[in-house]
């Protein structure tokens, strides 16, 4: 998840809240300083994940991606993602036995079966992105019906998202855009992560705008909210793994968007709001053979 502001942490990255007192990329709006503590991940007051994850996200901050030493590190990913899915295999289990054991405990016994699912679901995620991150793949086109995969991505933005419920999401599909080639499921993601974070920088009592043109052989994807706004100083370090301004989560999201987006042949900007307060994420692809 990459750095996204936002009144609350998830996986799949976020920026701070802020107020007012600085300049900020969209504008020239005013933003208050930014609380204490709310710092890159590697400067952050909390304690790296403990265990073999630990190692994992400390060991990349050390060798840096893009290095002779990128291969190892995807490796060591891969074989991380695979200890961790067999314990979260086991609880899974765990739970559901839990669940038969127990089948009209129902109060707190539920509630706290529920935690753990949310808890599993999001260290799976967590997993995921961590190796679609430190192991690349080229995509795997398809025709897909360009608002049907933004459809889908809207509705699971809000699953993720404790702000999503009451949030209006509103999606504006030209009408000279109807299919596109891309991978569906990596580009499923990006969006998903682009609506969860304009969402939570709303805070669930905002509006967030999608819109989609075509631009020549190109699909353009603007995801804007009315959130506080990027600081300028901040603006590409968005984009940097495991930079997040969150409580939780490793600031992977945005950086693993512009990585589906480059690995199409696009790209993922930060750029001004049309007129309005937040942010604006732009999302350039091309739309491949038989896209239109």
């Amino acid at each position: 998840m990459g750095a996204r502001r936002g009144t609350k942490g998830t996986a799949d990255g976020g920026r701070g809240t802020a107020g007012g007192g600085r300049r900020t990329a969209g504008g020239g709006r005013t933003r208050k300083p930014k609380a204490e503590g709310r710092k890159p991940v590697s400067r952050m007051r909390r304690a790296v994940p403990s265990g073999v994850l630990g190692a994992v996200v400390a060991g990349v901050g050390v060798a840096g991606l893009g290095s002779g030493d990128s291969a190892a590190i995807g490796e060591m990913a891969r074989m991380v993602a695979h200890e961790v899915r067999n314990a979260l295999s086991v609880m899974v289990n765990v739970a559901t036995g839990l669940r038969r054991a127990l089948p009209q405990a129902g109060g707190d016994a539920e509630m706290l079966l529920g935690i753990l699912d949310e808890e599993i679901g999001r260290l799976d995620r967590l997993t995921r992105d961590l190796v679609s991150f430190a192991m690349p793949t080229a995509p795997v086109r398809a025709q897909v019906r360009v608002r049907e995969l933004l459809e889908r991505a809207v509705v699971e933005a809000r699953a993720r998202c404790p702000a999503g419920e009451g949030a209006v999401v509103s999606v504006v599909v030209d009408g000279a855009v109807t299919s596109a080639s891309v991978d569906p499921d990596r580009m499923h993601e990006a969006l998903v992560v682009l609506l969860r974070n304009g969402i939570e920088a709303s805070d669930g009592r905002g509006k967030v705008w999608v819109r989609v043109v075509r631009e020549g052989r190109s699909l353009r994807i603007d995801v804007t909210d009315e959130g506080p706004g990027i600081d300028v100083e901040e603006a590409e370090r968005v984009f940097d793994p495991f930079y997040s301004t969150k409580a939780s989560g490793m600031g992977l999201g945005l950086a693993l968007c512009r990585q589906i987006a480059r690995r199409h042949g696009g790209n993922l900007r930060l750029v001004p709001a049309p007129g309005r307060s937040g942010a604006c994420f732009r999302l350039e692809v091309p739309m491949g053979e038989g896209g239109g």
